[in-house]
């Protein structure tokens, strides 16, 4: 009789080298990333820097994009690239200083060359996966730990850690926060001492690259909490409770972190749950599913920025649901070894989930959920697709669907990683080439003002790239619209016309709300200074401008003024009409091809 398929595929996964294999082949992912170069907010951290944009943090407080401060936001919309609708009170900072300190070290080792930076990111992410490997060891049978470790290894989840630059403080966090779970998982198991210090500092050093190791925390609680009970140590509650009294230490975290002036308010990108708890599990309502459907069944969570969310989430409940299904039809086959490690490790899972709920829904948030969520596809890979006792349709459908998750997480997972990154950095060297197109002219300094240009990459920006490589080429950087529609410009006097997008408002998309919260509407009137001209808005609904009227301050045919739109995949001077005549800017795709 044939051998039972996953019996012959335990003894490819326990063979003496499948660890390095793994490692290699991490190595090999990671290493596609170095196309991508510098991308997006690279830029912006580097014009940070470089002092290039007026209000830039310290070099150690890089993630600080927006204090709170009213009167420097003032300030800095009068003289800088932020969009006129900014709320004066916006925050968004993430005190990140390791993150901060590599990037500034990094900057001093290898200037604007991107290669010296990915390698130390493929470095990171080889030794995570490494560390992971070595944790999954721990807790798993060997054959078990090998594949979840494979898994973890290849998901395209990790392709933006593991290469977009500015997100190296992911890898940051996830290190240190692994390795000292492995030294408290040795401490408690084995009385291992030095881990009952090298846990709390691994977890400390993980906090100082990001708040995404609060992610690593939520193992560690889950693990004090459901976690095995070691032989000769007390397995009630307030045993486990005293236990995990070093997770209180984040009570500090969390008061150094309000110190330091951390935190996110009056944005929509990002939810605050400390300040706006109410708001956070509004939020958290729809981005769990649609993180979940992304860790689950790979759907890239980023869709969901550009795309109804609706799909997103019905998906993202629907796998849940399946992914629970199979784990019930399975558990007959599951050892109590790979029993008693999910226990834990799927909670501590969900908890990583809710600490990352704050951020806009992406893959990138994946890394620590997913320490627990390959586990637990490997292990209902192997015991689904295990013929069992039982024949019938539901023997069919539990191995039809542990064959789906091998085809989504093992078969197709690496070449979804490559895709990703030849994506990615095709849509880094067209946002490079729209900045370097942009019909802006030789200098002197120019002030630039962009009617119509929805994409981010299209309008954001193109001013980093551009204050970097000809820092006397602009002056002053407006966006008057973001809204994905087509525009109406209408000169009414010699400096000064009208904009209105057709059929709908502003300030609805992603990256418009991202400086404004949908909870701070805008009244006929409002009236904001930037780049010496007069923006008014003139008209609008339930809170969100229809009709804005511009004044730059001097006739449009002035030869330092440009009035850019974006069209046919360029930054173009839009033709100047006569005073009282009409053009149309019509909408196009971005370079993400979305926005």
């Amino acid at each position: 009789m044939e051998p039972d398929p996953p019996r012959r595929l335990e003894r490819w996964l326990g063979h003496p080298r499948f660890f390095k294999a793994v490692l290699l082949l991490a190595l090999a992912l990671a290493a596609s990333t170095v196309t991508l170069g510098f991308y997006t907010d690279d830029y912006v951290l580097l014009c940070y820097l470089a002092e290039l944009i007026p209000g830039s943090p310290p070099w150690y407080d890089l993630y600080n994009f927006f204090n709170g401060d009213p009167q420097q936001t003032r300030a800095n919309v009068a003289l800088s690239g932020l969009p006129w609708w900014t709320v004066p009170e916006l925050k968004i900072h993430l005190v990140r200083p390791l993150a901060s300190a590599l990037f500034t070290l990094e900057r001093a080792a290898f200037s604007h060359a991107p290669l010296g930076y990915h390698l130390v990111s493929i470095a990171l992410y080889v030794a995570l996966v490494a560390a992971a490997g070595r944790l999954f060891l721990r807790v798993l049978p060997g054959a078990t730990a090998a594949l979840a470790m494979l898994i973890f290894a290849v998901s395209a989840s990790h392709m933006q850690p593991a290469g977009w630059i500015a997100c190296q403080h992911f890898l940051l966090a996830a290190l240190p926060v692994v390795l000292g779970l492995s030294a408290h998982l040795r401490h408690r198991e084995e009385g291992w001492r030095p881990g009952r210090y090298l846990g709390p500092l691994g977890l400390g050093i993980g906090l100082l690259g990001g708040e995404a190791a609060l992610g690593g925390a939520a193992y560690w609680i889950a693990y004090q909490l459901a976690g095995p009970v070691p032989p000769g140590r007390a397995a009630g509650w307030r045993a486990r409770a005293a236990a995990a009294l070093p997770v209180l230490g984040l009570l500090v975290y969390f008061a150094a972190y309000k110190a330091a002036g951390g935190g996110a308010a009056h944005t929509g990108g990002y939810v605050d749950p400390l300040s706006t708890p109410l708001r956070f599990a509004a939020a958290a309502a729809e981005r769990l599913p649609i993180l979940l459907g992304n860790a689950l069944v790979a759907v890239p969570a980023e869709l969901s920025g550009a795309l109804p969310r609706g799909p997103f989430i019905a998906l993202g409940l629907a796998a849940a649901a399946g992914v629970a299904l199979l784990y019930r039809a399975c558990l007959p086959a599951i050892p109590e070894r790979e029993r008693a490690a999910l226990r834990w490790l799927v909670p501590g899972a969900l908890l990583a989930f809710l600490t990352c709920l704050g951020g806009f829904p992406g893959s990138r948030l994946l890394l620590l959920p997913n320490l627990g969520i390959a586990p637990l596809l490997a292990v209902l890979l192997l015991r689904g697709l295990s013929r069992g006792p039982s024949t019938g349709p539901a023997s069919w459908g539990r191995r039809a669907g542990a064959g789906f998750l091998g085809v989504v997480h093992v078969a197709l997972a690496p070449l979804m990683f490559l895709l990703s990154t030849a994506s990615s950095a095709d849509i880094a060297r067209k946002f490079e080439d729209v900045a370097r197109a942009a019909e802006i002219g030789a200098p002197p300094r120019k002030r630039v003002f962009l009617a119509a240009s929805s994409d981010p990459l299209a309008s954001i920006y193109p001013q980093a790239i551009i204050a970097l490589e000809s820092p006397d080429a602009i002056s002053c950087w407006s966006m008057l619209s973001m809204t994905k529609a087509l525009h109406r410009l209408t000169r009414t006097g010699p400096s000064s016309f009208t904009l209105a997008p057709v059929g709908q408002t502003m300030l609805t998309g992603a990256f418009e709300t991202l400086y404004r919260a949908p909870s701070a509407p805008i009244s006929p009137g409002y009236e904001v200074r930037q780049c010496g001209a007069t923006i008014r808005v003139a008209e609008v609904e339930d809170g969100k401008p229809t009709r804005l009227e511009i004044d730059l301050g001097a006739p449009l045919e002035d030869p330092g003024l440009v009035l850019l739109a974006w069209r046919d995949g360029k930054l173009r001077r839009v033709a100047l009409p006569a005073v009282g005549e009409t053009v149309e800017l019509p909408w196009s795709p971005g370079p993400t091809g979305f926005f």
